[in-house]
């Protein structure tokens, strides 16, 4: 399934492979990177994969004008709106129906972004997303979790070199545990360290710069043995040919760390010209492999012997998958990280992982049974969930208090899966969790829409009678029964023992079940 894009060869690449309109529904993504902008215009094949109709690169350099000036230049933007009219046209070419362009570092990082989307919208109709370094790792994760189903039995570290930013993420079995998004992409880099003297010094400073990623890396890793490492990005995928055409490696899609270092030595042993006449490098490229090489090999260090397996992966399938699955099969697989995701900040926050686990059981059965009256979707149903996960990760910074630092930890993590605004939605659910009820008269609850404050209501109910149904921490309650009349919900438990605390803490909680949902909860 891996191939061989040749990334390194060209100025342009155009690929097309030929379909027929009456074939499958397509789905066009482009990756705005800070080096370069990519459209890839796919299908699912015959066993539910990927398949690449049309791949189309334009080399626009975004990063330069954000990472040295924080804005776009006019220039800059013209050239931007030129290759989006290009992607445009190609795009219309094929019977696509769904499109997601995809903004990352560069655009975070540009004041007058929101100006450059505006004009590209207005002439092509096609709307850049800015997405965050979080969500821009989950994708890439997804694109290479598709090529490489061996990381289900794995533990890998996933490395993406982009030109603004630096993704770092390690998976479990195929779940992420953790990942981290570092300002450090080769553009980047290549603009920080511009005027450091001589060809000899900028290598070093680069090298101590890169250092605190390293230790951030080691933090994360915490001892656990790495089986392989994964790489993503043009420059590595570029490194790969290298390793071919001037280590004489097989063509097999890997590198050894000494691989790299032999690489890096050969890059930095040539000049910039050199480079693009002698192998063959773009001249977009020949300037940001040094950078590249010398952030890949400080991160591969600390996971040898684990070799780095190259699989020409990247965000833009990501983006494709993510696009198509949701098509084909919903969002079980957003949902599935989701909650892969919320078990793992659990663990490293050193939250009961059994009294959540049984929360989480007692939502999802509250939540079934009191569907008429919540009226809640199945979106909800995941951020009720995580919400059961995750609602006592702040004990491990105060435990007397630890609803309100659960809200701050999970407003400052990552949450892989969700998206920025619905992150705001479970870290208030959380928040209120214990003690007082929400306040729509207090920040940040009363920024919401009036629609956002009704969800986060609902679905605090829901959690706070979760939790006083597992009151004793002992998984006691084993099923529950809700009947109705009229506007009375009954509430019966079966479990282990008398329940009569779990009752109790179920009563406390009915005054604000009948205020939410103008419903009266007894409970037998």
């Amino acid at each position: 399934m891996w191939n061989n894009s040749g990334d390194c060869w060209q100025k342009k690449e155009t690929t097309t492979t030929e379909t027929s309109a009456s074939g499958p529904i397509l789905a066009a993504a482009i990756d705005v990177g800070s080096n370069a902008m990519r459209l890839h215009i796919a299908g699912p094949d015959a066993e539910a994969g990927l398949k690449t109709i049309h791949y189309h690169r334009e080399s626009v350099r975004l990063g330069h004008d954000a990472f040295t000036r924080g804005r776009l230049s006019e220039e800059t933007m013209e050239k931007a709106l030129q290759a989006f009219e290009i992607f445009r046209s190609m795009i219309d070419l094929h019977p696509v129906q769904t499109i997601r362009a995809v903004g990352t570092s560069a655009l975070r990082d540009s004041v007058n972004a929101s100006e450059l989307i505006r004009r590209i919208k207005d002439k092509t109709g096609i709307e850049i997303e800015i997405i965050s370094g979080e969500e821009e790792a989950r994708l890439i994760h997804l694109s290479v979790h598709h090529r490489v189903p061996d990381m289900d039995k794995m533990r890998t570290l996933l490395i993406d070199i982009g030109g603004g930013s630096i993704e770092i993420t390690l998976a479990k079995h195929g779940d992420i545990v953790a990942l981290e998004s570092f300002s450090m992409g080769t553009v980047r880099l290549l603009e920080l360290f511009r005027d450091a003297s001589g060809n000899a010094e900028k290598p070093k400073i680069m090298n101590e710069y890169i250092a605190s990623m390293q230790q951030k890396v080691r933090e994360e890793m915490a001892g656990m043995r790495i089986d392989f490492c994964i790489g993503t990005g043009g420059n590595i995928e570029a490194l790969d040919e290298l390793g071919v055409s001037l280590l004489g490696n097989d063509s097999n899609h890997q590198l050894s760390y000494k691989d790299i270092r032999k690489l890096l030595k050969h890059l930095q042993s040539m000049s910039y010209e050199d480079r693009i006449d002698q192998i063959g490098l773009r001249p977009d490229r020949a300037d940001v492999i040094i950078p590249a090489a010398i952030a890949l090999k400080s991160i591969v260090k600390l996971a040898r012997p684990a070799a780095l397996l190259i699989p020409s992966a990247g965000l833009a399938d990501g983006v494709l998958l993510d696009l198509l699955q949701e098509q084909n099969t919903g969002s079980k697989v957003l949902a599935h990280q989701a909650i892969a995701w919320a078990r793992s900040m659990a663990r490293k926050y050193h939250a009961d992982v059994s009294h959540a686990r049984h929360v989480r059981i007692l939502a999802r059965k509250l939540f079934s049974q009191l569907k008429d009256i919540h009226q809640l979707n199945d979106r909800d149903l995941l951020l009720l969930q995580v919400s059961a996960i995750v609602h006592e990760i702040g004990i491990t910074v105060r435990p007397n208090k630890h609803h309100r630092h659960a809200f701050y930890l999970i407003n400052a993590s990552p949450m892989v899966g969700l998206s920025s605004s619905e992150k705001k939605l479970v870290a208030l659910v959380v928040r209120y969790h214990r003690k007082r009820t929400p306040d729509t008269d207090n920040e940040p609850f009363s920024e919401l829409t009036k629609a956002q404050q009704k969800r986060v209501f609902r679905l605090n109910v829901l959690l706070r009678l979760a939790i006083a149904l597992d009151k004793e921490r002992r998984g006691n309650v084993r099923a529950i029964h809700i009947s109705r009349s009229g506007k009375i919900s009954r509430l019966q438990v079966e479990g282990k023992g008398d329940l009569l605390l779990e009752r109790w803490a179920v009563r406390k909680e009915a005054p604000w079940f009948e205020t939410v949902f103008d419903h009266r909860l007894e409970i037998a």
